[in-house]
């Protein structure tokens, strides 16, 4: 990667490959979800407001601390946070934009059916917060750090497939520890892939990382305010409303789309050739 003059952070410091990104995703995994587990039990909390901070605060704040400063030393910063969007490419391709209008719809939809008269004020400001740092953690280290360490070697479909999949395991780690069925677990593990690739995405159409974490913590927050239910290992857990059920289904197609248009954004720079650019796709 070609660093601008006098652009600090931008000089790859250190070489991305994937057993970097994967490890780094496997850290978050552990400590986010195992010692998030093992605090609970040391400290038993007395209600599922106590539940849900302990699990999210301890472990979320010095995670995203150690994943910036870890791009920023490693110099992954650009990678990592941008990538030519939808709109800047040639050609321009406007579709791709569907898939943050189709949340921010999904998002609207929940919070106009959440009972804000049943709300406290301030487990509302909780349940922001929180999920403000999931979003950030996730994305960072997923459609961030992960992806950065794939797209260098491959094409964009195997990191659209690779960040999905390992992203959907990732959150089965808190179900399995919590002891949950395995057909229960395996349904998790299928919708939270297809919400990896909605993220993933909504990265190409926008070209922010930090636009993908505001919609990952919009999402997160809408289905658990809806819901009243802090309890869940992840908002993932959660079974939404059925409001939110045909923007699923659109969404998950859209998924399809992306797919296809990554297999031949790569057929098509293969048989030119040539390495591709981080984020045409065709």
């Amino acid at each position: 990667m070609t660093s601008a003059p006098g652009d600090p952070g931008t000089a790859t410091r250190v070489t991305q490959r994937f057993w970097i990104g994967l490890a780094a995703a496997v850290l978050y995994v552990l400590v986010a979800a195992g010692l998030a587990r093992l605090l609970t039990e040391w400290f038993p909390p007395q209600n599922e407001v106590e539940d849900f901070v302990l699990g999210h605060l301890p472990v979320l704040i010095p995670l995203i601390i150690l994943g910036v400063l870890f791009v920023r030393k490693a110099g992954w910063t650009r990678d990592v946070w941008r990538t030519p969007a939808a709109f800047e490419t040639r050609p321009r391709r406007w579709w791709m934009l569907a898939f943050p209008v189709l949340m921010l719809v999904q998002v609207v939809a929940l919070l106009s059916i959440t009972p804000w008269g049943d709300r406290k004020p301030e487990l509302v400001f909780l349940v922001l917060g929180v999920n403000i740092l999931v979003g950030v953690g996730e994305e960072l280290y997923f459609r961030g750090i992960l992806r950065a360490s794939l797209r260098a070697h491959h094409g964009e479909t195997v990191t659209l497939v690779a960040t999905s999949l390992l992203f959907g395991a990732g959150h089965a780690l808190g179900s399995v520890l919590a002891g949950l069925p395995v057909a229960f677990i395996a349904i998790q593990v299928g919708g939270t892939v297809l919400m990896g690739a909605a993220f993933y995405g909504v990265f190409l159409a926008t070209g922010r990382l930090w636009i993908v974490i505001a919609f990952h913590a919009m999402n997160d927050f809408a289905l658990r305010i809806s819901s009243g239910d802090l309890t869940s290992a992840s908002a993932s857990d959660l079974d939404p409303p059925a409001i939110t059920g045909v923007i699923q289904v659109v969404l998950w197609v859209l998924t399809l789309v992306l797919l296809i248009s990554c297999i031949r954004h790569d057929l098509h720079a293969r048989r030119e050739g040539r390495s591709t650019p981080p984020t045409v796709a065709r």
